[in-house]
């Protein structure tokens, strides 16, 4: 006597239920391994991308030499600025110029000076961390659509345990462009985990300096910190 296909025990039914229930398995054994994965990867993985803003008017074409501008006395009794000093941000930055074949002037005559700052456990504003370097302003110049809130006079506070590049004209100190990244280190962290965390964040900051030209910068998206 022939069984009725209707009740075979093996049937179409019975084979789509279990391969439902095998991706689910699937699914979250790959959560859990991401979640590990990320955990094992420490400070590094809280890096969720940098804010960009520049001066829209500046030819960057002509601005092929920098160096570290010459740090204040205030600057050198910050502690975050001495914590982030002695984690490795300066060599990590000099890499990443490297990568983009500016050259580090020796002397003290370069065309653009760079600073950095680390914002630690607190919050820093823009008007604190410009005051800090002593920056000639001028007009908010990246406000491209007349809104007022351009880096010079905005409100914003970077986030804690950030990094932050200023690059500005050696000619009369004026900010022409700045970028930052969330880093997620802390004292507390091994000098590797730090320094591998500090490349990572200079690597996100850099990455889309300098602006190709004026006509390509016009078309990037504003971000507003």
């Amino acid at each position: 006597m022939l069984l009725n296909s209707n009740h075979h025990p093996f049937n179409c039914t019975t084979v789509n239920v279990n391969t439902r229930i095998a991706k689910r398995v699937k699914l979250a054994l790959l959560a859990i391994g991401l979640s590990l994965l990320l955990g094992a990867c420490g400070s590094v993985s809280s890096l969720i991308g940098g804010r960009h803003k520049h001066d829209y008017a500046q030819n960057f074409e002509s601005m092929q030499h920098y160096n570290f501008s010459p740090i204040s006395t205030q600057l050198a009794a910050d502690p975050d600025f001495r914590f982030i000093q002695n984690s490795g941000a300066q060599l990590a930055i000099e890499n990443q110029m490297a990568e983009k074949k500016l050259l580090k002037e020796r002397h003290l005559s370069p065309d653009m000076w760079l600073n950095y700052y680390f914002t630690g456990e607190q919050e820093v504003s823009v008007g604190q961390l410009n005051q800090i370097f002593g920056y000639n302003l001028g007009l908010a110049w990246d406000d491209k659509y007349g809104t007022g809130k351009g880096i010079a006079n905005s409100s914003h506070f970077f986030s804690k345990r950030t990094l932050i590049i200023d690059l500005v004209s050696r000619q009369n100190n004026r900010l022409i462009w700045r970028g930052s990244a969330p880093t997620g280190i802390t004292s507390n962290e091994n000098e590797s985990s730090k320094r591998t965390a500090l490349s990572k964040a200079a690597e996100v900051i850099l990455d889309p300096f300098p602006p190709l030209n004026n006509f390509e910068s016009l078309k990037t998206p504003v971000f507003d910190e």
